[in-house]
């Protein structure tokens, strides 16, 4: 026999605010942790910082940042820590150290209640030539075999972007959520003003990617929206960040050649991603004024 529970009523005056929930954008796979990255991350700091294990390429990338490489960058990639650093804020050694591990500002430190979306950048995310770089041919051939399908399929190869991580969404595979990439965009939130602010940082990237001489390769676009006070200010709730730099490179690794195809492909899906969020954006404003109609 089913049993029936009485549901406590609340007062009207202890009762919250309520606005429409977001419709569920489509299918999705959640993060290990939202703040740029694969298996393995942990948080420190009282959750302030990420640590992050990762090649020597990104490791270096990392460095060279702190050094004062590249300061265009500057408010567009997450802060990074040495492993003293972060020992120095919580007094623990952790699982790595500055030869294993990076240590990145965690993006969504401080929000109430974050939707998360990784997306990846550029048509394709691997190049033979960089992989030859940590691998044998055969391992090369393989993978680059590997990713250029997955490319395909999920319609990255022709749209430029697609999803690959997310929270508070459908579950599915990588090659389902690639594929509903517009829609999960489509689905981050209800407002206008969110969208409007996400584009404008993601044009803030663009511009900074654009000044490095860099290609970018297989980099993300880590996209973090507080559904909680979105609605005093959508701008103040919304957070953006360029992550993943394992197979960056530039004109010192690779040939000229080489570079200027992969900054392209990645300056030309993250152009398609910002029409994508316009669009997205516009439609909400028009729901909202057919509403006040």
């Amino acid at each position: 026999m089913r049993s029936h529970r009485t549901r406590r009523r609340v007062p009207p005056d202890q009762q919250r605010a309520r606005r429409p929930a977001a419709p569920p954008p489509g299918p999705a796979v959640p993060r290990a942790e939202v703040a740029g990255g694969h298996g393995g991350i942990a948080t420190r700091a009282g959750g302030r910082i990420v640590e992050k294990p990762t090649n020597a390429v990104e490791r270096a990338f990392y460095a060279a940042l702190r050094a004062g490489r590249h300061p265009g960058l500057l408010g567009v990639l997450p802060r990074s820590y040495t492993a003293a650093e972060v020992r120095a804020l919580d007094g623990r050694d952790g699982a790595g150290d500055d030869t294993t591990h990076v240590y990145l500002a965690h993006l969504t430190h401080g929000m109430t209640r974050p939707r998360v979306l990784d997306i990846k950048v550029g048509s394709a995310t691997a190049s033979r030539r960089e992989l030859l770089t940590s691998m044998s041919r055969a391992r090369a051939r393989i993978k680059k075999t590997r990713l250029t399908l997955a490319d395909r399929i999920t319609g990255s190869a022709t749209r430029g972007y697609r999803v690959v991580g997310s929270t508070g969404l459908w579950r599915g595979s990588r090659l389902a959520v690639g594929r509903a990439s517009e829609e999960i965009v489509r689905g981050l939130s209800l407002e206008p003003g969110v969208y409007e602010t996400l584009a404008a940082q993601l044009e803030r990237i663009r511009t900074a990617a654009a000044g490095t001489g860099l290609a970018f390769l297989a980099a993300s676009v880590l996209i973090a929206v507080d559904e909680d006070p979105y609605a005093a200010d959508p701008a103040r709730t919304v957070r953006t960040t360029l992550v993943d730099f394992a197979h960056t490179f530039g004109p010192d690794t690779q040939s000229p050649g080489q570079v200027a195809k992969y900054r392209d492909r990645f300056d030309a899906g993250l152009a398609r991603l910002i029409e994508d969020v316009r669009a997205a954006g516009e439609a909400r404003r028009r729901a909202e004024r057919k509403r006040g109609s």
